[in-house]
């Protein structure tokens, strides 16, 4: 009986401090200029992250949308690589422009296909921490090269899916490597944080 005591009790308290949160989101002096300021005062690093980040998004974004001609070569390029490591493994391909052809299948790799938006997203993430110049190299240096490997990796992985599993091949393009290359951006990042960045601090 006296443990049912305390669930009451507990339960009465929970109920009481819900209603004092719901009464003071409901006034309207929770919206006041004063707790504005000092919201912004409170995440004011992250809103500064938030901003620079947002920055170079659009400027890298402009860069890209503004030369996107010259930028082609990129999927040529990443055709050619992507047939040469089938080749690797085995496979009978080869490309021809931004095609590449494999054993009775075949893909066209577009802009979103060499991870350079992707790459935008990493180092906008990395230019706008509150680090060092130098530690921002090295995130740039040794991150860039690291998710072009997965990228080529991924498109291997979507060749060999294409050529054995067609009927899956879309799902695993469109939902699963999206949610796992963002998966993977914010493992470099953090990695990038841990083992960079914290050791300059220290």
């Amino acid at each position: 009986m006296a443990k049912k005591s305390s669930n009451i009790k507990g339960a009465r308290k929970y109920k009481t401090i819900e209603k004092k949160t719901i009464e003071k989101a409901a006034n309207p002096a929770f919206f006041s200029k004063n707790n504005f300021v000092s919201f912004l005062q409170n995440n004011r690093r992250v809103l500064r992250f938030l901003g620079i980040y947002l920055f170079y998004i659009v400027l890298f974004t402009g860069i890209y949308i503004l030369f996107q001609d010259r930028f082609t070569f990129l999927s040529t390029m990443t055709a050619n690589a992507l047939s040469g490591v089938l080749s690797v493994f085995g496979v009978d391909s080869s490309s021809y422009g931004q095609s590449v052809y494999m054993n009775g299948f075949s893909v066209m790799i577009i802009d979103e296909c060499t991870g350079m938006y992707e790459l935008l997203v990493y180092a906008g993430c990395v230019l706008a921490y509150p680090t060092t110049l130098r530690n921002k190299f090295l995130g740039i240096a040794l991150g860039i090269p690291a998710m072009i490997i997965v990228n080529m990796l991924r498109l291997v992985f979507l060749s060999f899916v294409g050529m054995l599993y067609p009927a899956l091949f879309s799902y695993v393009h469109y939902y699963l490597w999206q949610v796992t290359f963002i998966f993977l951006i914010v493992m470099f990042i953090l990695l990038w944080i841990e083992k960079i960045v914290k050791n300059t601090i220290n």
